[in-house]
């Protein structure tokens, strides 16, 4: 996987996908499979495939639901995809649940309330 995020990271993310298949092929678990699998998202969505992306970074968010880097990955996605509303509402909403009491100064029922009402239909 060393190889992979190394040629993600010099900005050559259509080398990298391969070695992203190959290692999760290989079997991971734990925190390398979770990196491989955003790693790949990400690399996916740099060329421009999106829905493998948001297929790859939903398996992700399957496995680690409360894992906020996967959450902003899926956002980034679904920017990328036109999804703006959707997108903010999953950013949002991962930063509430990210943050203490303490930083939100009493505001986390109100954020929360209206992050959820970014995707519901207006009448």
């Amino acid at each position: 996987m060393n190889k992979a995020f190394s040629l993600d990271g010099r900005g050559r993310e259509e080398e990298a996908v391969p070695y992203y298949l190959q290692a999760l092929r290989a079997g991971l678990d734990g925190e390398d499979y979770k990196d491989a699998l955003i790693g790949l998202a990400s690399s996916y969505r740099n060329i421009g495939r999106l829905k493998a992306a948001k297929r790859t970074i939903e398996k992700a968010r399957r496995t680690f639901p409360d894992d906020p880097v996967a959450e902003a990955f899926y956002a980034l996605i679904l920017h990328d995809r036109g999804e703006h509303a959707r997108a903010l509402k999953v950013l949002g909403r991962a930063f509430v649940k990210s943050s203490s009491e303490e930083m939100l100064g009493g505001y986390r029922q109100a954020l929360s309330r209206k992050f959820n009402a970014l995707t519901r239909r207006r009448r």
